[in-house]
């Protein structure tokens, strides 16, 4: 961990192998948490044909002091709880914000605090073919020292946690996806919070920690989080509109709207604070839905100089008026103490001193490697969508293939025609075929951002796992079972050379293939934009690929196009093997043609390097693609 997490944000005591589970640990209290005259902005374009952008204020120079317990922040949508939940914790782009600075204990800290803190995001990011047990062991192999704990004691803590939050009876099942049934909604939420609680954080952040989740689940949720406060840890969330029974829970609320804080304080005084503004709460309504209704104006005060200033406001007589309440609170005794506050903590404090200013990872790289690796190779296999169906689907096309050129002759013309054509077949099956591989770090995008940006592995780990784990076993073991079905059933030269010769370029055309969509995959977000950048590239390889149409006769400047088709190199090396030293004649023997005749009529070099020139382009393309798609990840914003 960085130096933060040493100093306020403490490590629970890792109990000895004869202490039971449930015994708690001791958790020392939890870093009080300020922020400091925040405002932060974004840029948005001024319509969606436009080339002007203006800037979108979020935060308007807000201030606040959260300790130890459970700290609310809620408002309407678009009031910025979000914003200043991410801006706290150190999610949100810096470049956004103009003036302020946020503390831990009176100590300034930069955006690494994301790497030794806790934030649980509002959907459930987790690993759905791994049970719940699997993903805290994950998260604590990657987020704890080898140094400071072994695996007996990383196992002790995964059984702690899933103790504390009830996941006992789930802890051996799979959290699920689209095509596997898991968890409920609840045992999702409680193992999400847990790959946060592995390393024992004195402060946690949480995004909307009720969404999507019935009101007893909810409730339950809460009660969770509001017992880990009790046992010392500071919690900051934002929430919507929660029900009285979560509510009742808050010890500190920050109500906010259109980016101003318009109440700070504890959670009991905010219905008195607002009812001495002549806000009247009826009896039996939910504080909740009473803030908000205030708010947009639902409610409206029986005091009358607030009555005058909704007036105003709404009339909006003075241009960049002040919304009442924001200016009302600023006038109130709550803001009025936290400023003094914030002053008396902030003098004497040195601008120098810094905390997480480079935060590393707590494991090596090649421990790092190992773990994503087997997590990638045990989500492969889990997943028949990505494993199962795609050899199915090599080995089935792989005997069509076979049908339709079934024994072809040695006789003119059907020698040539049939083999050049099966072919162009089988190359356009090894691309085509890997139109899959767009939807690889499309589909897992969101989980990559995720784990990077909370510190569990390095860019390079991630997509080098991709490249071992999937991209060479998933995508050329069923390569040479889709060679070796159409080889023999087409009758081709009976030779082992040419045989294994065959099947390292279709191997060869296959990566550069799959390498393609992996830079594709990783240079946008969605899957539709994903299938028409990479079909372009694939459709123009074909056109130039020499089978449709004579290269020789194509236009100067579009001819050199033909150095980047992945099918051009495919096939001419395809048929190097299968005709160099071939001899074709017509049934009545009047008619001799060689191989080599063919090739030179297609201007293919069929010398030794010749063939292998075609190999080093294949792998050219694939090294370039592959590099690309790197760097590509790493220009990913980790950035809420």
């Amino acid at each position: 961990m960085s130096s933060l997490s040493e100093g306020e944000i403490m490590l629970d005591e890792v109990p000895s192998a004869d202490t039971q589970e449930s015994v708690p640990c001791f958790q020392s209290p939890g870093p009080t948490v300020t922020f400091h005259h925040l405002t932060y902005s974004v840029q948005e374009r001024l319509g969606m044909f436009s080339r002007k952008w203006v800037e979108k204020q979020i935060l308007k120079d807000v201030s606040g002091i959260m300790k130890p317990g459970m700290n609310a922040i809620m408002g309407p949508t678009g009031s910025g709880k979000t914003s200043l939940l991410d801006v706290i914790a150190g999610r949100k782009d810096p470049k956004g914000l103009k003036s302020g600075q946020v503390l831990v204990d009176n100590t300034i800290v930069t955006s690494d605090l994301r790497l030794s803190s806790a934030y649980v995001v509002q959907n459930d990011i987790l690993m759905g073919t791994l049970t719940v047990r699997e993903n805290l062991a994950f998260s604590a192999n990657l987020r704890l020292s080898l140094k400071e704990y072994s695996s007996s004691d990383k196992e002790m803590r995964v059984n702690s946690v899933i103790q504390e939050l009830g996941l006992k009876d789930c802890a051996d099942t799979k959290i699920g996806t689209v095509f596997l049934r898991g968890v409920s909604g609840g045992e999702k939420k409680r193992c999400s919070i847990g790959m946060e609680l592995i390393t024992s954080p004195s402060l946690l952040f949480l995004d909307e920690p009720t969404t999507g989740l019935d009101a007893y689940t909810a409730n339950s949720i809460m009660e969770l989080l509001q017992k880990l406060s009790k046992n010392g840890k500071t919690i900051i969330f934002a929430i919507h509109q929660p029900r009285y029974s979560i509510f009742r829970q808050f010890d500190h609320l920050t109500l906010m709207n259109k980016g101003d804080i318009i109440f700070a304080g504890h959670a009991d005084k905010a219905i008195s604070y607002f009812e001495d503004l002549g806000y009247k709460c009826e009896p039996f309504n939910n504080p909740a839905d009473f803030f908000l209704d205030v708010i947009n104006g639902t409610i409206l005060s029986d005091n009358n100089h607030i009555k005058n200033t909704e007036k105003l406001s709404n009339n909006a007589v003075t241009e960049g008026h002040d919304d009442h309440l924001a200016v009302m609170y600023k006038q109130s005794p709550y803001f009025i103490s936290m400023k003094d506050r914030l002053t008396e903590m902030s003098d004497g404090l040195d601008p120098q001193v810094t905390k997480g200013d480079r935060a590393s990872y707590v494991t090596p790289f090649y421990y790092q490697l190992l773990l994503v690796s087997g997590r990638t190779v045990k989500n492969i296999l889990r997943n028949p969508q990505t494993s199962y169906a795609q050899l199915f689907l090599n080995i089935f096309f792989g005997i069509l293939v076979g049908l339709i050129y079934y024994q072809i002759p040695n006789t003119l013309p059907e020698a040539i025609q049939n083999r050049t054509g099966a072919f162009f077949f089988l190359v356009i099956n090894m691309v085509f075929g890997n139109l899959s591989a767009v939807e690889l770090f499309i589909s897992e995008r969101v989980l990559y951002i995720h784990e990077n940006s909370s510190g569990y592995y390095r860019t390079s780990v991630y997509f080098l796992s991709k490249v071992f784990a999937d991209l060479i076993p998933n995508r050329i073991l069923p390569v040479f079972i889709f060679s070796a079905i159409p080889y023999f059933m087409m009758g081709l030269k009976a030779d082992v050379e040419a045989f294994f010769l065959y099947c390292f370029t279709m191997s060869m055309v296959s990566l550069a293939a799959v390498s393609l969509a992996f830079l594709v995959s990783a240079s946008v977000g969605s899957f539709a934009m994903a299938n028409i950048l990479i079909a372009l590239p694939f459709v123009f390889m074909m056109v130039f690929g020499g089978f449709l149409v004579n290269l020789n006769s194509m236009l100067s400047w579009m001819s050199w196009l033909k150095w980047a088709s992945i099918f051009r190199y495919g096939i001419n090396a395809l048929a190097i093997i299968e005709l160099k030293d071939q001899v074709f004649t017509s049934n009545s023997n009047s008619d001799r043609m060689t191989g080599k005749m063919y090739l030179d009529n297609q201007e293919i070099d069929y010398s030794t390097w010749g063939f292998w020139q075609n190999q080093v382009a294949l792998a050219g393309i694939m090294c370039i693609c592959l590099t690309l798609a790197y760097v590509q990840l790493r220009r990913i914003s980790r950035w809420r």
